[in-house]
C-alpha cells in the first residue's frame, strides 16, 4: 500500500484516519519495520509528516534473521544488529566465517551483490548486543573519526556478583594490557582514562546494573567491575564466574548523525537468562 500525504500531522494519527488497520495492527506493522516514510524506516509512531511525503506499508515480517543474528533496524545509510554472545564482530586468524561481518556481509550480498557494508564499531566476544554498520565508506569515517562524541549514549546491562554498598558510582581508571592480552587497572596514571557509570536497578544475592559508558576502552566494563570485586557473573577471564554466558548486553545504543545531527536511538530488552540469575 502507498500513501501520499496530503497534510502535516503525525505518522500514527495518519495511519489511523486513513488506512483500516486497527491500533494493534499498526504498532505491529511499525515494530516490525514494514512501514517506510520517503523509502526510510520511522524511528518513532509520533514522527512528524510533511505534506508530499510517501507512505509505503508492506505485509507483516517479523525481525530479519540472519542465522542467529537480529537485524533491529536498516535503511538506505544504516544497519542495527543484535550480536549474540560468543562470536566475534570481526575475523581473526584462527576464525574467518562465523563473525558478525561476515554474517551481515553475506545477507547484505542476498539481496545486491554490489552494495558493500561497513562495520563501525565492535562488541568483545562474550558480549551480547547492538552493533552499528553502515553502506558507505564515507559515512563509516565520519563515524569512527569521533565516535566517543557521535555515540551520545552507549548503555549496557550486566549481573554482577554480589550486593554492591554503592548502588550508584563512576569509576574512573587507566587501563593497560600484558603480554598476555590481559587488561588491568594501573596504579598509576599510566596507560588509557577509561570511565564507566554504573546504578543498581534490581538486587536479589547479585546485582543487576544499569551501565553507560563514557570511553570504549577494550573489556573496560568487565575489568572495573571485577576490580572492585563485583565481577560479571559468567566472566571466565576477569573474576573466573562461571555461567552459561557472560551476562553482560549492549542494550542500547544513540547515535548522532555526523550528516544532519540526527539522534538515532536503538534499544533491545534485556536477555531473558540475566534475570534468572539474580
Amino acid at each position: 500500500m502507498k500513501l501520499i500525504v496530503k497534510k502535516s500531522t503525525d505518522l500514527f494519527t495518519y495511519l489511523l484516519e486513513n488506512t483500516d488497520y486497527t491500533k494493534t495492527k499498526l504498532k505491529s506493522l511499525l515494530k516490525y519495520k514494514n512501514i517506510t516514510i520517503n523509502g526510510k524506516v520511522p524511528l518513532s509512531h509520533d514522527v512528524s509528516l510533511k505534506s508530499g511525503q510517501v507512505i509505503e506499508i508492506s505485509k507483516e515480517k517479523k525481525t530479519t534473521k540472519i542465522n542467529t543474528v537480529d537485524i533491529i533496524y536498516e535503511d538506505q545509510d544504516y544497519l542495527v544488529v543484535n550480536k549474540p554472545s560468543g562470536m566475534l564482530t570481526i575475523s581473526t586468524e584462527k576464525e574467518k566465517n562465523r563473525t558478525l561481518y561476515h554474517m551481515v556481509r553475506e545477507y547484505i550480498h542476498s539481496k545486491n551483490n554490489h552494495e558493500k557494508i561497513f562495520i563501525v564499531h565492535r562488541l568483545d566476544r562474550e558480549t551480547s548486543g547492538l552493533v552499528l554498520f553502515c553502506k558507505q565508506e564515507e559515512l563509516r569515517d565520519k563515524l569512527q573519526e569521533n565516535w566517543e562524541k557521535v555515540a551520545c549514549k552507549r548503555e549496557y546491562t550486566a549481573v554482577v556478583l554480589g550486593l554492591l554498598e554503592k548502588k550508584k558510582a563512576r569509576l574512573c581508571s587507566y587501563l593497560k594490557e600484558n603480554k598476555e592480552k590481559m587488561v588491568y587497572v594501573s596504579k598509576t596514571k599510566e596507560g588509557k582514562l577509561a570511565i564507566t557509570n554504573y546504578e543498581v536497578i534490581r538486587e536479589n544475592q547479585n546485582s543487576l546494573l544499569k551501565i553507560q559508558i563514557e570511553t570504549g576502552r577494550k573489556n573496560q566494563i568487565r575489568v572495573q567491575l571485577n576490580e572492585i570485586g563485583h565481577p560479571i557473573i559468567g566472566d571466565k577471564k576477569y573474576g573466573n564466574i562461571k555461567a552459561k554466558r557472560l551476562l553482560l548486553c549492549a542494550n542500547r545504543l544513540d547515535i548522532k548523525d555526523p550528516r544532519t545531527n540526527q539522534i538515532l536511538s536503538f534499544e533491545i530488552q534485556i536477555p531473558r537468562e540475566f534475570m534468572r540469575n539474580l
